[in-house]
């Protein structure tokens, strides 16, 4: 994901989605706070583009992951029930 942690992030007043509108065209952001590990300093914002299909499109992929995932630990947890039985 571009930002696995964006709830939290965003919480935090880390991270947010913003627009950007030039010359009538507007533009998508994900923007994230970054800071300098040793002083604490701001750092100049971390700005990726993000598109909505591209949103949808990965959370759609990661679904699909979650639900095949879920059908392999249920073929799983039956293995070891029949294992157990032995």
């Amino acid at each position: 994901m571009i930002c696995s942690n964006y709830k939290a992030l965003k919480s935090a007043g880390k991270a947010s989605i913003t627009k950007e509108t030039e010359d009538s065209v507007d533009t998508y952001y994900l923007t994230q706070k970054q800071f300098n590990s040793q002083t604490g300093e701001a750092l100049a914002d971390i700005k990726v583009a993000i598109s909505l299909t591209e949103l949808e499109s990965e959370k759609a992929r990661q679904d699909i992951h979650m639900s095949s995932s879920k059908a392999e630990s249920d073929e799983l947890a039956q293995m070891i029930t029949d294992f157990k039985a032995l």
